[in-house]
């Protein structure tokens, strides 16, 4: 299911895969690029996610840009936000579990923003047993979550072994060097992780932002998963080239992406649907490149394959979305014990210095 964030720029920056848990957030908090990090802590319920977008909503009203980094577990939560302004780039993240982040330079580019200090610790330590029992719930669940998520992974390289034989790889090389082709060169090179699916507590989830801030849009719709051949033919010519591009990786499958946006000249090539991305300017049907009258002999193990891979992402959503429950359920107890007029009291002091405003 694709998402329309309107005019947001909202991504994933991690994401549920075939290996457990996959972070980019080494990538997209690059030094090189963010000046400024502020790691937030707090528990579930703490109000990380609202903080960060109460930050970046100011921020935009005084003219910064901002980016929305969104949980890949939870859709409708921020794990960050990315702002950039004329002179300087910032950031927020979710500094909390399974993204844990540690400031290796605290003071010098790093600050803790401690939303711990807003909660009641005696009502939390009373409710201490439902707290663990929780946590080990949601642990399992994740466990078990990783474990149907590893084997649709497997599935998907029974699948390429499979297909490989008949893909006609020479061809999709020398069509991605066409699709390139009137592309200029571009300048400020960089590689920015920009995910735009995640599968998570609601199922598969995608946010379409990176496909329609682009000023040219050219769908790729896949045949039997051959398009991340084409893909990955675009991304290797775009990084032989220097390009400013911005890539989308499978949730699942890390190796492989699904999206990529030339930053210098708006066009994005992505994967998916004619249902989930709409409207396109040009569409890219994958099926020319693969040789399918002679897989007579493969075709039903592939059938079973994609049953089979099916089969273990039904199983992972579900497990996830026991992840929900668990989450949620400690959410309401860190809720009910914190001071949230202290936390809101916190945050316009905290904007009013970040942005050195006066009663904004």
């Amino acid at each position: 299911m694709m998402r329309s964030k309107g005019k947001e720029d909202a991504y994933f920056a991690a994401s549920n895969s075939k290996n457990g848990f996959f972070s980019y957030y080494s990538q997209c908090f690059d030094d090189a690029r963010v000046g400024r990090l502020y790691a937030i802590k707090g528990g579930p319920g703490t109000g990380k996610s609202r903080f960060m977008r109460d930050v970046a909503e100011v921020g935009e009203r005084v003219g910064w840009r901002a980016e929305y980094i969104y949980c890949s577990s939870d859709p409708d939560s921020l794990d960050g936000v990315i702002m950039t302004g004329e002179r300087t780039c910032i950031a927020l993240l979710d500094a909390t579990a399974p993204h844990v982040y540690e400031p290796s330079r605290p003071g010098v580019r790093e600050e803790i923003v401690n939303l711990g200090a807003f909660w009641h610790a005696e009502a939390l330590a009373e409710k201490r047993d439902e707290v663990d029992a929780l946590n080990a719930q949601k642990s399992a669940a994740y466990r078990l979550a990783y474990r149907y998520l590893a084997g649709a992974g497997e599935m998907l390289s029974v699948r390429e072994e499979l297909i490989e034989p008949f893909v006609r790889r020479e061809a999709i090389i020398e069509y991605a060097e066409k699709l390139l082709r009137d592309i200029p060169m571009g300048s400020g090179y960089s590689v920015r992780p920009s995910l735009m699916r995640s599968i998570g507590m609601q199922g598969s989830v995608g946010f379409d932002s990176l496909f329609m801030q682009a000023s040219r849009r050219v769908l790729i719709t896949d045949c039997r998963g051959i398009a991340r051949y084409l893909m990955g033919a675009i991304g290797e010519i775009a990084v032989k080239r220097r390009q400013a591009i911005r890539v989308s990786h499978d949730p699942i499958d890390p190796d492989a992406v699904d999206a990529i946006l030339f930053c210098n000249c708006g066009v994005v090539f992505a994967v998916g649907s004619e249902e989930e991305l709409a409207p396109y300017d040009k569409a890219v049907g994958m099926r020319r490149f693969l040789e399918t009258w002679r897989m007579r002999d493969v075709r039903e193990e592939l059938n079973h394959a994609e049953r089979m891979r099916r089969a273990m992402l039904d199983g992972a959503v579900e497990s996830l979305a026991r992840v929900r429950e668990a989450h949620f359920r400690l959410e309401e107890i860190y809720i009910s014990a914190m001071d949230f007029d202290a936390k809101e009291k916190f945050t316009k002091s905290f904007c009013e210095k970040l942005f050195d405003l006066q009663n904004f």
